[in-house]
């Protein structure tokens, strides 16, 4: 049986260990903080291998809307969010409150 996004993407998150996240300060609220860990740049993640931009001509295909579905759902589950770097929105971080 085939494995799906989420199935992968639930056993990739669930590899990273306490020990790898660092603590992070909100960029609007200094008072609130998280646990963050990056899981890989866009490019690394996406199933088409590269990013893309809102105005490209290369579009989203069905299959990465999938994937990127699957990879919030599993964050989800994990009592998590996905978001991209501050500095680089092409790298990905897996983060969880404290």
């Amino acid at each position: 049986m085939a494995r799906t996004f989420y199935s992968q993407n639930l056993e990739y998150l669930r590899q990273f260990q306490d020990e790898d996240f660092y603590i992070v300060e909100d960029i609007f609220d200094e008072d609130i903080q998280y646990k963050s860990v990056y899981i890989g740049s866009w490019m690394f993640l996406d199933p088409c291998g590269r990013y893309h931009h809102i105005i490209s001509p290369n579009g989203l295909t069905q299959r990465c809307v999938n994937f990127w579905e699957s990879l919030d759902k599993a964050a989800n589950r994990l009592n998590g969010w996905v978001e991209s770097g501050e500095g680089d929105p092409t790298d990905i971080f897996f983060c969880k409150a404290l």
